[in-house]
């Protein structure tokens, strides 16, 4: 089914042509889709990776032989620390810096989505609930006919008209629906397909739009 796509920056009016006949089109429904950026896949984080600590008797040794050198620099540090700290407490205190006002909220940007439709396609979506409305009767109607058979032949040997209603209730509860979704899907009423940064893609729009507009 081809595209229609349309750019945020572009304000050309849509053509009054119908989008699914390329008829004179007198119905054009509007409407704003917020453009979203393009979201980027996570990176995995790497792992930390711990050396062990030997136990045995020479790195004892050698840690016995490092003692005062690690004692001697945490001591430099503890005198470095406390330094910055009597250095902090003596500052003199200055005026506080201004809070800085909050930014104004932005408006997300948006692009103006538009169908056109004439008046044969208006309610072109409303074919497919009255379907699927009409096919709901027919499976409760095709249920309860099977029901009532299988119920009326119990006990006897004539169930072949029983089983075949059964099976064909439950094929057509599988089939039927699979089918409207189908047709829904190839054959179904204009939809937004596809946002970006940018660009918003309308898809289902019939050939004979694009014939009709030279786009």
């Amino acid at each position: 089914m081809p595209e229609l796509t349309l750019s945020r920056n572009d304000h050309r009016q849509t053509s009054m042509v119908c989008m699914y006949c390329g008829a004179t089109a007198t119905t054009k429904q509007e409407w704003r889709v917020v453009n979203h950026k393009p979201v980027k896949g996570g990176g995995g984080g790497g792992t930390d990776l711990v050396a062990p600590s030997g136990d045995d008797p020479i790195s004892a040794g050698i840690g016995l032989l490092m003692l005062p050198f690690v004692l001697w620099e945490l001591l430099k540090g503890i005198v470095s620390a406390v330094g910055a700290l009597v250095g902090f407490v003596t500052k003199p205190r200055g005026t506080p810096a201004p809070t800085p006002k909050p930014a104004r909220p932005v408006d997300p940007p948006t692009t103006l989505v538009a169908v056109t439709t004439c008046d044969r396609h208006r309610r072109f979506r409303d074919r497919f609930v009255w379907t699927g409305f009409a096919m709901g009767l027919v499976l409760v109607a095709l249920w309860v006919w099977a029901i009532v058979v299988t119920r009326r032949v119990m006990g006897t040997e004539n169930t072949d008209l029983a089983v075949t209603l059964v099976m064909t209730a439950i094929l057509a509860t599988i089939l039927l629906p699979i089918a409207l979704s189908l047709w829904y899907t190839l054959a179904g009423p204009v939809i937004v397909d596809r946002v970006t940064e940018n660009e918003v893609v309308l898809d289902r729009v019939r050939q004979a739009y694009f014939d009709a507009t030279g786009a």
